[in-house]
């Protein structure tokens, strides 16, 4: 890496694996990493020699891939195909972090057709560019974690998060709406119904808005969805959507590097305060403290006995 691109990032993590790719798989990895630009930065143009995903975590700017540019913003995600040509700028008033991985199909491929349909997907990597819908950046950080920490056990999860950032991707990209289960209103599917509501939280947490979107998704009434959920599970939905979003808030905290004010705006609250507030009401404590630790927990600790 040259002066001039280290001297326009203000930091990034990289692992590469250029001669001896770690082999996961029937998946070859050449790379991983975690970069943030300084405003008005461009990474040079380059030949791909791998395919590559990124995830963009903060920040705007344009991702190109042969002359062609494709603006990017939080939550989106990249793909160049090997053999394309790839260069990177960002907005000259806002940085740009995205994290990125790079990897090619090997020859044990052939041994599953499921994944000679992803290895066709990621050759030809027709449509770039994808807003996120799975969730990619928990897997994203937990492998970075597991190259940063090398803890027990670490290769046997990297190839685990591995292949499910590829299939994850892949997903992301098929604009096609989840589907759910919606049964008749009758005594024996309320199981069901309320099991539908769960899965439709848990797969959606970063776009539901209020009790509405759902009972709209889902088909159902706002007043009967609200009045089945409470009488089987004891819990109101609100407090329960509410309760999952705090849980990915810790997820995103903890791993994604997010501030408190972004994590409000990806699981659209209307205001930081309004996520404060949930935050305080679900843990006990406001989210800054719980930043504060996490924190504390993770810097070097220093031997005193030196």
């Amino acid at each position: 890496m040259n002066e001039k691109e280290i001297l326009g990032k203000h930091f990034e993590f990289v692992q590469g694996f250029w001669k001896n790719p770690i082999r996961c798989g029937c998946l070859d990895l050449y790379q991983i990493g975690d970069c943030c630009c300084e405003c008005g930065y461009e990474v040079p143009a380059h030949f791909q020699v791998c395919h590559e995903i990124s995830f963009i975590i903060s920040g705007t700017g344009k991702f190109y891939t042969n002359e062609i540019g494709y603006p990017v913003k939080e939550g989106d995600i990249f793909i160049s195909a090997q053999g394309q040509e790839h260069f990177i700028t960002t907005d000259s008033d806002s940085t740009l972090r995205y994290v990125y991985l790079g990897f090619m199909f090997n020859d044990r491929v052939r041994e599953n057709e499921q994944m000679l349909k992803l290895k066709e997907f990621y050759d030809l990597a027709a449509h770039p560019l994808a807003a996120d819908s799975v969730d990619l950046v928990m897997p994203f950080m937990r492998l970075m974690d597991e190259f940063y920490n090398k803890p027990d056990f670490h290769q046997e999860l990297i190839d685990a998060y591995l292949m499910q950032l590829i299939i994850l991707t892949y997903r992301a990209f098929q604009n096609e709406p989840a589907a759910f289960y919606k049964p008749k209103i009758s005594e024996n599917s309320v199981g069901f119904t309320v099991y539908s509501v769960i899965c439709y939280v848990d797969n959606h947490i970063f776009e539901i808005k209020d009790i509405r979107s759902i009972s709209e998704a889902l088909g159902y009434s706002y007043s009967y969805l609200s009045h089945l959920f409470r009488n089987k599970t004891g819990m109101t939905l609100q407090k329960y959507i509410n309760y999952k979003k705090v849980e990915k808030s810790l997820e995103l905290l903890k791993y994604g590097s997010y501030s408190v004010t972004q994590v409000a705006q990806r699981l659209n609250y209307e205001t930081v305060q309004s996520f404060s507030k949930a935050f305080r009401r679900t843990m006990g404590f406001p989210p800054s403290d719980y930043v504060r630790k996490q924190r504390r927990e993770s810097a070097p600790r220093v031997n005193l006995e030196q």
